[in-house]
């Protein structure tokens, strides 16, 4: 029995360092994605089409999630004792490095998102004054318009 626990071991081990390549890989590719969608959100903001915006929010939400749920995986191996001892210090600080960049990047997609938010409130509100701007036009055309919409029984002679 004894045996075989040593035999496991070295395959659990390689197992655990090869789990932790692919988190670190999924992390990368998963936040160049988020970044390429974050260029078409803005793209989109910019332009005002909303339907691209609504897109591209769907489009998006999906690989948030798996980035929350890697992140919580490579946080567990990240901070894994056996996982530490397996693959070395300088796997480890490689991979603290990367995780660190994706921190980075990741900071700075939330920060491009923030004004991204404030961007398209702006837009809204703008829109908003526009659009009851020509509402209060439309009364004004309305109101020193010759020609009423609905006859004025005040104004009627006896034969209406």
């Amino acid at each position: 029995m004894t045996r075989q626990d040593t035999h496991d071991s070295p395959d659990q081990d390689a197992l655990l360092a090869s789990r932790l390549e692919v988190l670190l890989e999924q992390a990368g590719e998963l936040i160049e994605q988020l970044e390429a969608i974050s260029d078409q959100q803005r793209h989109a903001i910019e332009s005002a089409q909303v339907s691209q915006i609504v897109e591209v929010v769907a489009k998006r939400d999906p690989l948030v999630q798996s980035m929350l749920r890697v992140g919580e995986e490579l946080r567990t191996y990240i901070e894994d004792e056996r996982v530490r001892s397996v693959v070395g210090v300088s796997v480890m600080e490689n991979a603290l490095h990367r995780v660190a960049s994706f921190e980075h990047k990741m900071k700075h997609l939330r920060e491009r998102d923030a004004r991204d938010q404030e961007l398209m409130e702006r837009t809204r509100d703008a829109l908003a004054r526009q659009l009851s701007g020509m509402n209060s036009g439309t009364s004004a055309l309305r109101a020193y318009s010759t020609r009423s919409q609905s006859p004025n029984p005040t104004m009627q002679d006896k034969r209406g």
